[in-house]
């Protein structure tokens, strides 16, 4: 069994570190934040690979850039890239928090080191916090570890618990978050529950709590409480903003990442319970479509191959079969071997019904 339950919440916290400012890149015609960030968003992660691998000093935004193409391509060289991350910038705690996360991702696919992997990760986070204390994001990836990680790795619920408090301490409303969060894996739903059920009722966390709260679902395989809270966000809207100097920009990008997730999630959800296939054809329509024209950074969001893959599935579910085709030829070049797979299964099955 991998030493983590799931490294969803370190890679969502590590990757979301894209977003930092970009002005510390060179703005030359392969190397710009605006074009690697296109490529990325296209799946065209070779490109920003053999744009950043050579260049000499690389910013702390061009690591995160590198390392994030990295990970879906050859986590072994994302792992090597980590650690010169760090070696580059060892006062910088976003080097040890991109670190955290390529070493759970490593110890989730290693079986043998995973042990080792995870004691790195804890490591990195440790020295995060120590470099950053007064940064949420910092707290709540060293939060999640204790609570995914087994105790023989260093997880740790009751220093899970404390963590959810020095959050509130710092951001009252991350704080509710952690809280929630904590109560999930604790099994203390009804907890959850309330307070997720408070936050979805506020304009500003609505999107933010009914993502959550009906991923929890979604992976408990409680498919009709999952619809019920994500279907609500098929009709979310948030304004956008355009200006990136903005003191509203963060909250907006947050958001509107929160929101196009959401309604990902949506469309998994049909595709996995068999039911809404429309409603979740509409989501994932809805999704490919605001992904494509968004103005915010979508490294952490699923790519529009995934998207193209899941609407197909709804489609070959409702014998719409040449629009499946239609989509599936959307699909771009993908290394990953279980997107491989499910796409291969998936042209066998549209066969059979052509």
């Amino acid at each position: 069994m991998s030493v983590f339950k799931t490294t969803r919440h370190l890679l969502f916290a590590a990757v979301a570190l894209l977003s930092c400012s970009a002005q510390a890149l060179p703005n030359t015609d392969n190397t710009s934040i605006e074009v690697l960030t296109e490529h990325a968003k296209q799946g065209d992660f070779e490109y920003v690979i053999s744009a950043l691998e050579a260049v000499k000093g690389k910013t702390v935004e061009q690591y995160n850039l590198l390392i994030s193409a990295l990970m879906n391509t050859d986590p072994d060289d994302a792992e090597d890239a980590a650690e010169e991350f760090i070696t580059a910038h060892s006062k910088d705690y976003r080097a040890y928090h991109m670190h955290a996360s390529v070493m759970g991702a490593q110890a989730s696919n290693s079986i043998f080191s995973a042990l080792g992997y995870a004691s790195k990760a804890k490591l990195s986070l440790e020295t995060a916090v120590e470099l950053a204390p007064d940064n949420v994001e910092v707290y709540q990836a060293l939060m999640q570890f204790h609570l995914m990680a087994p105790s023989i790795a260093g997880g740790d619920m009751k220093e899970a618990e404390k963590l959810t408090d020095k959050i509130a301490s710092i951001d009252p409303q991350e704080g509710q978050f952690a809280k929630a969060t904590y109560y999930l894996q604790d099994k203390q739903e009804d907890k959850a529950s309330a307070i997720y059920t408070a936050l979805i009722a506020q304009d500003d966390t609505k999107i933010r709590a009914g993502l959550e709260l009906g991923t929890h679902y979604l992976l408990a395989e409680r498919y009709s409480d999952a619809f019920n809270v994500l279907s609500v966000l098929l009709t979310a809207e948030v304004n956008t903003i355009d200006d990136k100097a903005s003191d509203k920009w963060d909250a907006y990008e947050e958001n509107k990442r929160y929101l196009l997730y959401g309604k990902y999630r949506l469309g998994l959800l049909a595709v996995k319970s068999g039911e809404n296939a429309q409603t979740g054809i509409a989501a994932l329509e809805q999704y490919i479509s605001e992904y494509t024209a968004t103005n915010i950074d979508t490294a952490s969001l699923p790519g529009l191959n995934w998207a193209y893959l899941r609407l197909a599935e709804l489609q070959l579910n409702i014998n719409e079969i040449e629009k499946a085709k239609f989509t599936l030829a959307s699909i771009k070049r993908e290394d990953d071997k279980r997107f491989a797979s499910l796409l291969s299964d998936l042209k066998k099955q549209i066969k059979k019904k052509a």
